[in-house]
């Protein structure tokens, strides 16, 4: 009988013991390998720079990490709302290559609805093709396509939905839906008597954005409870003195509603707000100065943001952020501390699993005293008996390391799941990297290490008195 099949006889001999202990060495190597997979992966995922507009701009008062995960990540409330002058302003900039303006309020089942223009789709309000350095991107080189359908008339109550919203709604191309407030779930839904029909859908990105449906700015604007609520905003800052904008705005010659003008409901009088035209084109009576957007996604020309950052930054109505850098900062400060106490729990989980071999192993020699005396009196040398019992450790720690590396990706496959549900990407949670093999080699390594003290015991002991015995 060779020393692995002696190695494993005594194994099956104690199964129970060495399943339990096999089970804490797996525990605490799955617990070590999530977390550097978790970790490594969000950083990927959090962290990344390869956004492709290097300026978000957004309210003062929502917080830029908030404003950055609301915006790119679809995490979170809508911030607090800017002038669309803001956008407006921001066209005419000569450090800016081109902006996107992003109004975030109303959702369908869930998904939210973006209130946005053609040129998310590389097109102009006449919908022909911009040029291409004035082209919307999501990553560096990587732009929105429409996989079915057309991009939505800029005017027109239509809709462009993501890839995900399509394969998991009844949405489909010709499909009208309704947008509400709040969601299912919860005691308050108001939905809209506005509808909008889906005349594309998009190709897979594998980001957030496939969980999001994109309508006209215009139409946004034009819910009547959205321009009650736009009005009001405007009347407050024109009372405190901030309507500086209106020289850039383009007057419409309606006037906007007041709120005597609505109903409370705001919905079975729209012609106060709107009027379709015959061929469903919409005249807002909305002046452009009082819509009101979520945030801009801007990319600066030759490297400019930090330049537009702080003259952004410098004025009274919106502030800006480089979202790379904000996501940048939150990754390391919120992260790394979590990491490091996770690691040391699951460094400590490794050692009290190594002090598991060895009490199984020591407890197996004591009871084997006299099977070990025999296996000496058959010719086996010290050095074999010892190299037996650190073989038996080392199996122990390799098989449970093993088992544990796997059992850790199934964790990663479990957080990927949570990352594309509320995030709307996932991680690589396949992907074994280098430190995840280093690290099952040091719980080898510890697990030989474990199996010198029992190992020592079997090699001292005395041949003759055992057997005696």
């Amino acid at each position: 009988m060779n020393l692995l099949q002696l190695t494993f006889k005594q194994m099956r001999q104690r199964a129970l013991s060495t399943w339990l202990t096999f089970l804490s060495v797996m525990l605490g190597v799955a617990l070590a390998i999530a977390i550097l997979l978790l970790y490594r992966e969000g950083d990927k995922l959090f962290a990344q720079a390869d956004f492709g507009f290097d300026v978000l701009v957004a309210s003062k008062t929502g917080g830029k990490l908030n404003s950055v995960l609301s915006a790119v990540y679809q995490v979170g409330g809508a911030p607090t709302p800017i002038s669309y002058s803001v956008y407006q302003d921001l066209v005419k900039n000569s450090d800016v290559r081109w902006a996107l303006p992003w109004a975030l309020g109303d959702n369908y089942r869930g998904y939210r609805i973006i209130g946005t223009t053609p040129a998310l789709l590389g097109l102009d309000d006449e919908l022909q093709p911009l040029p291409e350095e004035k082209r919307f991107e999501y990553r560096l080189n990587r732009r929105f396509a429409i996989a079915e359908g057309r991009a939505f008339h800029p005017r027109k109550f239509e809709a462009v939905i993501g890839a995900e919203v399509a394969r998991r709604t009844d949405l489909a191309i010709g499909s009208r839906f309704k947008a509400s407030h709040g969601s299912e779930q919860s005691e308050f839904l108001d939905e809209h008597d506005e509808q909008w029909e889906v005349v594309g859908i998009l190709e897979p990105t594998h980001t957030a954005m496939d969980r999001l449906i994109f309508i006209p700015i215009i139409s946004a604007q034009a819910v009547p409870a959205h321009a009650e609520v736009a009005q009001g905003i405007a009347e407050i800052r024109k009372r405190a003195g901030h309507d500086d904008h209106d020289d850039h705005a383009d007057h419409h010659e309606h006037d906007g509603p007041g709120h005597d003008e609505h109903d409370h409901a705001g919905h079975d009088h729209h012609d106060h707000v709107y009027h379709l035209e015959e061929d469903g084109t919409i005249d807002l009576h909305l002046p452009e100065k009082d819509w009101l957007i979520s945030a801009i996604f801007v990319r600066s020309i030759g490297g400019r943001s930090q330049n537009l950052i702080f003259e952004i930054n410098n004025q009274p109505y919106a502030a800006a952020v480089n979202p790379a850098w904000e996501m940048r900062q939150f990754f390391e400060g919120f992260m790394k501390g979590s990491r490091a106490l996770l690691l040391s729990i699951s460094a400590l989980v490794t050692v009290v699993a190594a002090v598991g071999i060895l009490v199984s192993i020591y407890n197996s020699v004591s009871a084997r005293l006299r099977e070990i005396a025999i296996i000496r009196a058959l010719g086996a040398t010290r050095m074999r008996v010892l190299t037996l019992i650190c073989v038996e450790a080392g199996i122990v720690g390799l098989i449970g390391g093993i088992a544990g590396l796997v059992l850790g990706h199934a964790l990663g496959a479990v957080g990927n799941l949570f990352f594309q549900r509320y995030v709307g990407e996932g991680i690589n949670w396949l992907h074994v990297a280098d430190e995840e093999l280093v690290y099952v080699a040091v719980v080898v390594l510890i697990a030989l290490l474990a199996g010198i003290v029992p190992a020592l015991k079997a090699y001292r002991t005395p041949v003759a008195t055992h057997l005696v015995s």
